[in-house]
C-alpha cells in the first residue's frame, strides 16, 4: 500500500438543484496507511461544509481539483461522527496527500480543519458540537504565508497557534 494510503472507486454523485448539495451515487472510500477503512456510502450527502469556508479561497472549493476525494470522505465523517475529529481530520490530511496534493498545501488545509473545522465530544451518551470560530481573511492569510515559509513536520500542526 502507497505510504499515504489508496483510495476505492471514484466520486460519483448527483448534484442537487440548490448548486452546492450533492449525493453520492456510489460508495467511495478511502483506505489509510494504517489499512483503516473510510466509508462514503452511497445515498450519503456531501457538500464541502467540513473545509472552514474561509480556506476555500486557497483550494478553489472543495470539490475542486485534488483535494475532492479527500472532501467527500471528510464530509461524511464529519457528520457521522463516529470516530474522534482529531482522527477524523488526520484522516483529511493523509487523503489530501493520496489524492496528489502538495505538502504546502495539504499542510495548510490539515491546520485549517484541525484549527477550525467541526469538533465534538461524547459528554453523557450525547454528542455536544465544539466547532470554533472561523478565521478571519487576516488569519487566513496569516497561515498561509506560514506554510509557504516554514517546513514543519505534520505531527507538529495541532500544536501550532499562527496568528
Amino acid at each position: 500500500m502507497a505510504a499515504w494510503g489508496s483510495f476505492d472507486g471514484r466520486v460519483v454523485a448527483r448534484w442537487h438543484d440548490d448548486g452546492r448539495d450533492m449525493t453520492l451515487v456510489e460508495p467511495f472510500a478511502y483506505v489509510d496507511a494504517a489499512a483503516v477503512r473510510w466509508i462514503a456510502p452511497a445515498g450519503a450527502v456531501v457538500n464541502g461544509a467540513s473545509i472552514p469556508r474561509p480556506f476555500w479561497s486557497l483550494i478553489g472549493g472543495p470539490f475542486e481539483g485534488r483535494f475532492r476525494n479527500a472532501s467527500v470522505v471528510h464530509d461524511v465523517a464529519c457528520v457521522e461522527r463516529t470516530r474522534a475529529w482529531r482522527q477524523v481530520h488526520r484522516m483529511f490530511y493523509e487523503a489530501c496527500r493520496c489524492g496528489g496534493v502538495g505538502a504546502v498545501e495539504a499542510k495548510t488545509m490539515y491546520y485549517a480543519v484541525y484549527h477550525f473545522g467541526p469538533r465534538w465530544r461524547l459528554e453523557g451518551g450525547m454528542l455536544r458540537d465544539e466547532t470554533p470560530p472561523q478565521p478571519s481573511a487576516r488569519d487566513v492569510a496569516t497561515i498561509e504565508a506560514f506554510f509557504r515559509t516554514h517546513d514543519v513536520g505534520d505531527d507538529q500542526i495541532p500544536t501550532l497557534r499562527i496568528r
